[in-house]
């Protein structure tokens, strides 16, 4: 049976480090034999834009017929083996819009997609702490979804330095992130 893995980058901006590490991520595990037990691979791994997409939470909108990006989002969480969510770090805390995305994936209480989903983080920054409080964040908050915090705390500071302009990630950096990656998918 396939596995889909879902990867969704907190970060908006269309330079972001964060974004070019998700896709990294799968791009890195096209294809790779190691993701499947048999010898061929059974897990995807795809890139969602759902930070860009979803509309502001609101309550009144989050009834037995959300907005449909919303429906379609969730009936996607819900069908997915794992989820791998990457972060930067805004004023010591995750970015406003993958604090939305979580508020509509978290929802409604007690039956929501994220419910028995595995779940791993990784964060990104230019600076010496690589994500730290967003990554602690979200680590504290996954259990209380009700989902299966996966794989070890990963920091990947002064990553402006890490990715080149073509967009190639040193090895540094692929490696645990693809580690990370095989691990949510087992």
């Amino acid at each position: 049976m396939s596995k889909q893995i879902i990867v969704v980058s907190g970060s908006l901006r269309k330079a972001s480090f964060t974004t070019a590490l998700c896709k990294a991520i799968v791009d890195g595990t096209s294809g790779d034999a190691a993701t499947g037990a048999s010898g061929a691979s059974d897990t995807s791994f795809v890139l969602r834009d759902y930070v860009r997409v979803l509309p502001h939470y609101d309550g009144d909108l989050d009834t037995d017929t959300p907005p449909q990006v919303v429906a379609e989002m969730r009936a996607e969480l819900a069908a997915s083996h794992a989820v791998l969510i990457g972060t930067p770090e805004y004023n010591y805390n995750i970015p406003g819009g993958l604090k939305n995305f979580i508020d509509w994936a978290s929802r409604p209480f007690a039956k929501h997609s994220l419910i028995g989903r595995r779940m791993g983080v990784f964060g990104c920054s230019p600076g010496d702490r690589g994500g730290k409080a967003s990554v602690d964040y979200l680590r504290n908050m996954i259990p209380l979804f009700g989902a299966t915090l996966v794989g070890p705390e990963l920091l990947l500071a002064k990553i402006n330095t890490k990715i080149a302009a073509d967009g190639a990630v040193d090895s540094s950096v692929l490696e645990p992130l693809l580690a990370l990656a095989r691990e949510l998918g087992a």
